[in-house]
């Protein structure tokens, strides 16, 4: 019996720092995170959190999938707990009885190859150093992010949605309609109240430099990537 007092600790509070969304795992923000922010997850178990460390400086917008959710009592939750830290942030009202719930934006990086082509180019070298030096380096790929009706409304109306670099350090969520720009929304990182984290993969280019090759959800690196850089090869080089 004593055998399963550990486990089912672990299982408790894993599931009280998780929330599946569209029958995705995804992390509950209990710090500040923002869509294409680069950082680690450092802590203990209970008070493990996500540490933004670098803003990627985004030169072309970066294709996202945008997906339109109903709220959950356990989101609704942690949205009432990410409240407190934006009082001026319109109230969205949950009713666990009613049919029709409050509804949030789940938005993820579709476009990996353009997002990977900007951390490998010279505006982003902190950010590319700050990932290859820790090793522990993650990117936020995807947000569930409370807007109100109108924002859900405007992206209903579109057909395309990227993520844009339009000041330094800020992101926004541009909406498109038949080719052409028509809204640029806020991504205000206190409403956003679950996200999910990205794993990098490494690769050799034709000059035997290592860059970023890929990234996914689960440090699962194919073909000729891997979840590091070969030290050993990379010494090898070095000499000749």
């Amino acid at each position: 019996m004593k055998n399963w007092i550990p486990a089912v600790f672990f299982l408790t509070l894993f599931s009280c720092q998780t929330a599946k969304i569209k029958n995705e795992t995804y992390k509950t923000a209990t710090s500040t995170v923002e869509l294409g922010a680069i950082g680690q997850t450092d802590g203990f178990i209970i008070n493990k959190a996500f540490t933004s460390k670098a803003y990627p400086k985004l030169e072309n917008k970066i294709r996202l999938d945008v997906q339109i959710v109903p709220f959950t009592k356990k989101l609704n939750k942690t949205y009432i707990s990410r409240q407190k830290y934006n009082q001026s942030q319109a109230k969205i009202t949950y009713v666990d009885s009613l049919d029709v719930k409050p509804e949030l934006a789940v938005l993820s990086i579709l476009d990996i190859s353009g997002y990977i082509s900007e951390l490998n180019t010279a505006d982003n070298e902190e950010a590319f150093r700050f990932i290859k030096n820790t090793k522990k380096g993650t990117a936020v790929s995807s947000i569930a992010i409370a807007l109100n009706t109108a924002d859900i409304a405007k992206i209903r109306q579109a057909d395309a949605y990227y993520l844009v670099n339009r000041q330094d350090k800020k992101y926004n969520l541009a909406l498109f309609k038949l080719g052409k720009q028509t809204e640029l929304l806020d991504l205000d990182p206190t409403v956003i109240i679950a996200y999910q984290l990205a794993y990098f993969c490494w690769a050799e280019n034709k000059k035997g430099q290592w860059v970023i090759a890929d990234m996914n959800k689960n440090h699962s690196c194919k073909g000729n990537t891997y979840q590091n850089i070969r030290e050993d090869k990379e010494q090898n080089l070095f000499k000749m």
